[in-house]
């Protein structure tokens, strides 16, 4: 029997996992009232000063009205702010706030379990393996990244 287009959808396949593993986050950092985009991007801002929204999206390999739409709610929620770039006054950075660093470091335990379950489904072995594997496919597909 032929192989269906299901089974040989590359990219069916990858968003399906990427479901799996996102709600296996999403759970551990729901006592954190954090989703895992919202923790990913909080991690980024933490490493820096401020970034524009445009930046920020090249660096988490997402587009800008993706980053632009978990921006909002953090923003909200006192998280992070937005303020003019004072190096171009037409740009716009966003910056973590004391709150966001403090919840991002709150948010660190449910990460933390995340990546415990992670492992304890998959097994270190085919963790390891799934990680290279990733790392591998997406730099081979973004050369020069």
């Amino acid at each position: 029997m032929a192989a269906s287009v299901a089974d040989l959808c590359t990219a069916a396949k990858v968003r399906r996992l990427a479901r799996r593993i996102s709600q296996i986050y999403d759970d551990a950092l729901t006592p954190h009232g954090l989703t895992i985009g919202q923790m990913g991007l909080l991690a980024s801002l933490s490493r820096r000063h401020g970034i524009g929204i445009g930046a920020l999206a090249q660096k988490l390999s997402s587009d800008a009205s993706t980053i632009s739409r978990l921006v909002r709610p953090l923003e909200q929620a006192g998280l992070l702010e937005i303020a003019p770039d004072p190096e171009d006054g037409r740009g716009r950075l966003v910056r973590l706030t004391e709150l966001g660093a403090e919840r991002r470091r709150a948010a660190a335990a449910g990460w933390e379990a995340a990546q415990a379950r992670m492992g304890e489904l998959l097994g270190e072995g085919r963790l390891a393996a799934l990680r290279f594997m990733l790392d591998d496919a997406h730099g081979l597909l973004n050369p020069g990244q």
